[in-house]
């Protein structure tokens, strides 16, 4: 059977250890500001939502860009807002992605050229999905008790993405998939990674199979979103078309994880809220 390799060629990935150098910065400019507090850290998640949305935008090479990426600042502007008055309150986010439908729709009406318009509305709603989801990495911090699920789900996933690229650079195989440059062992380094250091921040505040279990809830989420993209990147070509698309896979492997990684920490810190 044919394989996608066969087929074409594949556009070149990202270096493994540039994508573990920028997560190492990356996590440690996050958790920087988490230990500062939490308007230094929502200041950290504007600049993760805007450059995740802009990155995601070039590489689905979506319809009407320019319009969806306005849509998507007005939403982050709109999320961070609610977090902050609503002092970690997420009841609000649920309003601002509802908005955030209607001013989709709103928008494709009033294109002029209406080509792709389920795929553009899909863009949209996704884009909005993403801020609102960042967003949560702010709230969980301002819960009663989120100080170290934030800090240590933070290290854990930066450890889980360092770790991972790493791991990867040195054993390929076997793949997490086919077409993936994600292998098997250097998954299970970077969760194995992602407790360690999840226990070894939490510092004793909690028993270490709580801490364990935040650890690797944060690594397994962003090795999920960092698997999906590197898959999506299996299906790029290195043909002048696809130039714009690749560019966008680094900013994209970078924040996207962390913009998914908000709602996991939050349900996390709810959960212990409730055990305690």
């Amino acid at each position: 059977m044919t394989t996608l390799e066969e087929r074409r060629p594949a556009a070149r990935r990202p270096s493994l250890l540039g994508q573990a150098l920028a997560a190492a910065v990356l996590t440690g400019g996050l958790l920087g500001l988490a230990v500062l507090g939490e308007y230094p850290l929502l200041g950290g998640v504007v600049a993760v939502q805007l450059l995740a949305v802009l990155g995601f935008l070039a590489l689905t090479d979506a319809p009407a860009s320019g319009a969806i990426f306005v849509l998507g600042l007005a939403a982050a502007v709109a999320a961070d807002v609610v977090v902050a008055v609503d002092d970690g309150n997420v009841g609000g986010l649920s309003g601002v992605v509802a908005l955030g439908l209607v001013a989709a729709l709103l928008h494709q009406l009033s294109r002029r050229d209406r080509t792709r318009v389920t795929e553009s509305l899909a863009d949209t709603f996704v884009v909005v999905t993403l801020v609102c989801s960042a967003a949560c990495l702010t709230a969980a911090l301002m819960q009663d008790g989120g100080t170290w699920p934030v800090r240590a789900g933070l290290a854990a996933a930066g450890v889980a993405l360092v770790a991972g690229r790493l791991g990867d650079a040195v054993i390929h195989r076997p793949a997490l998939a086919v077409g993936a440059t994600r292998a098997w062992p250097g998954l299970l380094l970077g969760l194995g990674g992602a407790v360690a250091v999840a226990v070894l921040v939490a510092g004793g505040q909690v028993s270490s199979g709580r801490a364990a279990l935040v650890g690797l809830a944060a690594g397994a989420t962003v090795a999920t979103v960092d698997l999906a993209i590197d898959l999506a990147a299996a299906e790029l070509s290195p043909a002048p078309e696809d130039n714009r698309r690749v560019a966008a896979l680094r900013p994209v492997s970078l924040f996207l994880p962390f913009t998914l990684l908000g709602p996991v920490l939050l349900l996390a810190v709810r959960l212990l809220q409730d055990r305690a």
